[in-house]
C-alpha cells in the first residue's frame, strides 16, 4: 500500500491539470481544470462563475476528479479518481487562497506578475471565483495490473507527506 501511497502523491505533484466532474442532479459535465494543491490535498483554481462546472458546484457540491499523464503510453500510465467536495472561496480566506495560487501555478516572478490579479475580480459582483476540492476518497488505477481494478489509496496515508515536499 506505502507504492500507492507514494505514486498518488507523485501523481499529484508532476501533474497540473485535471478532470473536474460535476452534476447538479439533472445533468453532468466534465472540464480540464489547472490546480495547485495544499499541503492537506486540498486542490484549488478559478473558473467563470457561470461556467457549467462552477453552476453546477452551487446546486451540488459533490464532485469527482481524475489526475493522469495522458502522454504517457497506456502501459505504464498510473491515474487516480478521487471523490470530494467542491466549494468557491469567499471571506477572509479568499487573500490566502489566491496568494498560495499565484505562488504555486507562477513559480517565475515575471509570469505571476502577468497573471495576479486583485481580490475584486474574484469576490463581490466578480466573473470569476476561486474554488476548492476537498477529496474524501482516493483510488488508483495502477500501470502494473492488467485488469481494469482500481485500489483504494489512504487519503490519511497521502496526508502525511506534503506534495511539494
Amino acid at each position: 500500500m506505502t507504492d500507492f501511497v507514494e505514486k498518488a502523491r507523485d501523481i499529484v505533484r508532476v501533474n497540473r491539470y485535471m478532470t473536474l466532474a460535476t452534476s447538479d442532479g439533472e445533468s453532468v459535465w466534465i472540464a480540464p481544470i489547472g490546480y495547485v494543491v495544499d499541503a492537506d490535498y486540498n486542490f484549488y483554481w478559478f473558473s467563470a462563475t457561470d461556467a457549467r462546472h462552477s453552476r453546477h458546484i452551487q446546486r451540488n457540491p459533490n464532485v469527482a476528479v481524475a489526475i493522469y499523464n495522458s502522454t504517457e503510453p497506456s502501459d505504464i500510465v498510473a491515474s487516480l479518481q478521487l471523490a470530494g467536495t467542491a466549494q468557491s472561496m469567499e471571506g477572509p480566506e479568499l487573500q490566502q487562497v489566491m496568494d498560495f495560487y499565484w505562488r504555486q501555478a507562477f513559480a517565475d516572478e515575471s509570469a505571476r506578475a502577468r497573471w495576479m490579479r486583485p481580490i475584486e475580480d474574484f469576490s463581490g459582483a466578480a466573473m470569476q471565483r476561486f474554488y476548492r476540492f476537498t477529496p474524501t476518497q482516493v483510488y488508483m488505477y495502477p500501470s502494473n495490473i492488467r485488469v481494469d481494478r482500481r485500489m483504494e489509496v489512504n487519503l490519511e496515508e497521502i496526508r502525511r507527506q506534503p506534495p511539494h515536499s
